[in-house]
């Protein structure tokens, strides 16, 4: 079992479910598919195979692409070795991530619209290339960045396309299949109480990701580190392919003539989509700010393997045509050998690999050992994301108490919070992770540790002496509390505040004087965890000082704000006379 993303794609497969935006639903359907296959018991390790069949037949997609242009298996080889064992793509076929996938389709569709250009009168590679692109778009988003290269590829092979309203249409068809798999999206979340804006916007459409686009340029990764420690001296090999590329090389023409027996053979055409795909992707990394940027790449490391095994197959060429007709094969060997030993220098890489995956796995362990706790029938339990989903896991392929509800724990937002605090109140068992800050509820909730690292959320009655007042239109003191850990006052909220205000008590003697204080900052959690602006109205909160020092006989309470950098009372302050 893995953690992440990738386990929630192995849960999300088991359970016909949707993962993380942006659904993914041609991976979840096809990992579903996937599963039932007879290939295991252990289902976790059976979904872990489809990541590295895709990227073997990724592999295998750019072997046969090299291949189609230059008529070369040598570099063809080179090319799809120096794919494969790159550190980025290797390590993401070892787990379960979509990446993979992505590259295969990418390959693909590029390989068919190629195959097109060859022959433009012959549209089944075409009507192909788009049906590919329908399952791609309901895959993952990087195959957008292709488009401007679809474009420009049907532009200057042939423009008249553009001027086939029945072609155009039958395209545009032919990406519907595709498509419409995003329909499962909301047909799987609506009956489980998702609205429909949610399915779209923050699943479908991914409206959450749209925060990490222009919020810091760091050219250097993308552009230099990245590349250099995926294909290092695949780089000089990948330079001369994309260049040669534009030159249309006749020794690829003749052969390729040769062996397919017709001869519209242009490599110039591809070149100017392979660079698009190339750059926009490469654009697109330098805008978008996440920590694994580098998988955000793939679509290059697709364009960049093709390069080298056109950069290999020219130099062996060149090398062939140095040494002459009569022995330029046999020359050419030794060099292809090297050319193919390179990429194979990836192979160190492994225990790194091997000790990256092994970072991946789940907390399968925790996640069975609460399973198998002692939990009342019908718990919630609001665990963190890696342990609710190993949980769902073993519910779904194991029957591990498929009675108890995990959630991931969500208790910063609103509606996770008070779902939790109406079970406790309820009566319901209810059990977060341990040391999560979870203090925003009103008065009278408290945890309990239990096991697992979980504490368990109860409502309890609290004590207090009534002293009841107003402080404004809005709040009213309600009661306080002085014991020897703690003097603790009781608000109870009228209407909302909707500000942060500060809190506080003064401590007074005999005298009337002032002899301690202690506030609760507006520009914190103020107030039992909780910060006034996100006070509920109707509820009452509990607001925990440090302890009255001795001789105190009286306090002063009260809330005060900060207009314009002067502090300002907010309402009146309350006097308490124990």
């Amino acid at each position: 079992m893995l953690r992440g993303d990738s386990g929630e794609f192995q849960w999300a497969m088991a359970s016909l479910n949707v993962a993380h935006a942006t659904g993914y639903p041609l991976f979840t359907l096809l990992g579903y598919s996937w599963q039932l296959f007879p290939l295991s018991n252990n289902f976790a390790w059976q979904l872990n195979l489809l990541a590295p069949f895709f990227a073997a037949l990724a592999g295998m997609m750019i072997f046969i692409f090299i291949r189609s242009i230059t008529t070369r298996n040598d570099a063809a080889l080179i090319g799809a070795l120096f794919f494969a064992l790159a550190p980025v793509m290797w390590f993401n076929a070892s787990i379960l991530e979509v990446y993979s996938l992505h590259a295969f389709l990418l390959a693909l569709f590029l390989y068919l619209l190629w195959r097109w250009s060859l022959e433009p009168t012959q549209s089944a590679p075409l009507y192909l290339a788009f049906f590919i692109l329908g399952l791609a778009l309901a895959h993952h988003r990087l195959i957008v960045l292709a488009l401007p290269a679809l474009f420009v590829w049907l532009l200057i092979t042939d423009y008249r396309f553009f001027f086939n309203p029945l072609r155009l249409a039958l395209c545009a068809l032919l990406t519907l299949p595709g498509l419409l798999l995003y329909l499962y999206v909301p047909l799987r979340l609506l009956p489980e109480g998702f609205s429909l804006d949610f399915a779209i916007y923050d699943i479908i459409l991914g409206g959450e990701y749209a925060t990490s686009l222009l919020r810091e340029f760091k050219p250097l990764p993308v552009l230099v580190e990245i590349p250099f420690q995926n294909f290092h001296v695949g780089l000089v090999l990948a330079l001369l392919g994309a260049s040669t590329l534009f030159r249309n090389p006749k020794n690829f023409q003749t052969r390729f003539r040769q062996e397919n027996g017709f001869g519209n053979f242009s490599t110039r055409n591809l070149n100017i989509a392979l660079w698009l795909v190339y750059l926009t992707d490469v654009a697109f990394a330098l805008v978008y700010n996440v920590p694994d940027i580098q998988v955000f790449l793939t679509s290059s490391f697709v364009v960049t393997a093709i390069w080298i095994g056109a950069g290999a197959a020219f130099l062996l060429e060149w090398i062939g045509a140095r040494v002459g007709a009569t022995n330029g094969r046999r020359a050419q060997i030794p060099f292809a050998l090297v050319m193919i030993l390179i990429p194979l220098f990836g192979l160190i890489h492994l225990p790194d690999i091997q000790t990256a995956v092994a970072k991946e796995t789940a907390p399968e362990a925790r996640a069975r050992a609460v399973g198998s706790a002692n939990l009342p029938q019908g718990a919630l339990l609001e665990l963190d994301w890696e342990t609710a989903t190993a949980l769902r896991f073993l519910q779904t392929t194991e029957k591990v108490r498929p009675d108890l509800d995990a959630r991931l724990i969500a208790m910063n937002q609103r509606e996770e919070f008070w779902r939790a605090l109406y079970n406790a109140n309820a009566g319901r068992a209810v059990f977060i992770e341990r040391g999560v800050k979870w203090t925003r509820a009103p008065a009278g909730f408290i945890t309990h540790a239990r096991e697992n690292d979980l504490a368990q959320i109860v409502r309890v009655p609290f004590e207090m002496k009534r002293e009841r007042a107003e402080v404004n239109e809005r709040v009213e003191l309600l009661g306080y509390q002085s014991t020897l850990d703690a003097f603790i006052v009781y608000w109870r909220v009228k209407q909302a505040l909707n500000k942060d205000v500060a809190t506080f008590v003064h401590y007074l003697d005999a005298a009337g004087e002032k002899i301690a204080q202690d506030d609760r900052a507006a520009c914190c959690e103020a107030v039992y965890g909780y910060r006034t602006s996100e006070w509920e109205t109707g509820q009452i909160y509990a607001d925990i000082f440090k302890p009255a020092p001795p001789n105190t006989k009286s306090f002063l309470v009260g809330m005060y704000e900060n207009v314009s950098g002067d502090i300002e009372p907010y309402g009146e302050t309350i006097a308490i006379q124990p």
